[in-house]
């Protein structure tokens, strides 16, 4: 058995929930994180959705049935920034070019939400942190085998990168990307065999590799180069509290502001198409901004349709390639309008300062690997659309937030966070 055997500890076997077991978490995580639709669409069994709607049905009555509505008061005051964010992509109905859509897509988007608040605020971090583990090392080695197994896709005549069995190679970037994370995290921090550990590793980077995603190899080694910077902080006994505050708000000004400077810079050095095509689709987006900046066109209106595209003077919006805006603030700005923006850069920094503060209270595996996540997603949300959009990686960051502000909660005395993941 490679996963060390260290015993815990009474009051920590206390802290887990009763009624609630390790297979379900993995199951719940599981089913967030492969993002499996692509794969069962075509069945007898039916529509995929369906399988969401039970489980938001699930989550909610878990969390009514343990918690009243205790837990939905907590949300309101505890995450304001995320609790806005859901109210306006709801009240966007009203000016949405497609009410009806928006009244669904913000429905969905409420259900996989709840999920994630479900999972991190009934989950202490220790069992957090094993649902982690066999997540991980299930959806890495399904996605090398299915890799292994399938042809890789090929346009162009260059192969695309593969996507295992998740709905796109960027999506399996992006798995690959938090997986080397965590498994580095915990083999640093001696929770695993060493050895094990390097194999986890290397076989999440062959995953990362094999994809083909700059954007997530790109955040990957920014992320280490991150982690390196504070813990040279943290070895010489500097203000880390210092440190972290100018790298997150770094890390936000990249994501929120740098994509509209990219375009301009790259023309002026002789490149228009630096980013795969992003700059065309954030000149589209600041044509949005200029037409509606205070409450964009609506939820999930405006990226995805192609051909049936609702802004037809906008030709990027009808490239198959603009699924999204590429850029998670940007693509809140151009559905939600500017002060949703806003809204959304301030969930940002107060989830990387409550991780920060969480890390220097009681440094464990959850804190580093919470850290590690946080700048990882907001440095994938520069090329990618994460924030807000109904997919794994909004679920999981919902129960990262909720689970590093439940922590932060706890007495300071109480047994260690951290927690063998096997």
């Amino acid at each position: 058995m490679p996963v060390c055997t260290n015993q815990r500890t009474g009051a920590q076997q206390e802290a887990q929930p009763p009624g609630w077991n390790a297979f379900d978490e993995i199951v719940v995580l599981l089913v967030a994180a492969a993002a499996l639709g692509h794969w069962v669409l075509n069945l007898p069994l039916g529509s995929f959705r369906g399988l969401w709607v039970l489980l938001y049905v699930a989550a909610g009555a878990r969390l009514v049935q343990r918690f009243g509505l205790e837990w939905l008061r907590w949300t309101l005051t505890h995450q304001p920034a995320l609790s806005a964010l859901l109210i306006l992509a709801l009240a966007s109905c009203l000016w949405s070019l497609d009410p009806t859509l928006t009244i669904w897509k913000a429905a969905s988007l409420l259900g996989t939400t709840m999920l994630g608040v479900f999972i991190g605020y009934c989950c202490p971090p220790p069992r957090l942190m094993r649902a982690f583990y066999w997540m991980f090392i299930l959806l890495i080695v399904s996605s090398i085998g299915v890799g292994l197994v399938l042809p890789t896709p090929v346009g162009d005549g260059i192969p695309v990168g593969w996507r295992g069995v998740m709905t796109h190679k960027n999506s399996l970037g992006a798995a690959a990307l938090l997986a080397t994370t965590y498994f580095l995290v915990i083999t640093l921090s001696r929770h695993i065999r060493p050895l094990w550990g390097a194999m986890l590793c290397a076989a999440s980077l062959f995953a990362l590799v094999q994809a083909r995603s700059r954007t997530s190899l790109v955040a990957l080694v920014l992320t280490l180069v991150g982690s390196a910077y504070l813990a040279v902080g943290w070895a010489t006994h500097r203000p880390s509290r210092a440190m972290l505050w100018r790298m997150s708000l770094g890390l936000v000004f990249i994501v929120s502001v740098v994509p509209f400077l990219v375009g301009p810079l790259a023309s002026m050095l002789g490149n228009d198409n630096p980013l795969n095509g992003r700059t065309f689709i954030w000149d589209g987006a600041l044509t949005i901004l200029r037409e509606r900046p205070m409450t964009g066109y609506g939820y999930a209106v405006v990226w995805g349709r192609a051909d049936d595209t609702l802004l037809l003077h906008i030709p990027i919006t009808a490239n198959r390639s603009a699924t999204s805006a590429h850029n998670s603030i940007v693509n809140v700005a151009t559905e939600l309008g500017l002060p949703a923006a806003i809204v959304a850069c301030a969930y940002l920094l107060a989830a990387l300062r409550d991780a920060r503060r969480l890390f220097a209270r009681r440094p464990s595996a959850f804190s580093a690997f919470a850290l590690g996540f946080l700048v990882a997603v907001v440095l994938v949300g520069f090329a990618e659309s994460l924030l807000l959009r109904i997919h794994a990686f909004w679920i999981l960051f919902v129960v990262i937030t909720v689970a590093v502000k439940r922590s932060l909660e706890a007495p300071d005395d109480r047994p260690s966070e951290s927690s063998t993941p096997g």
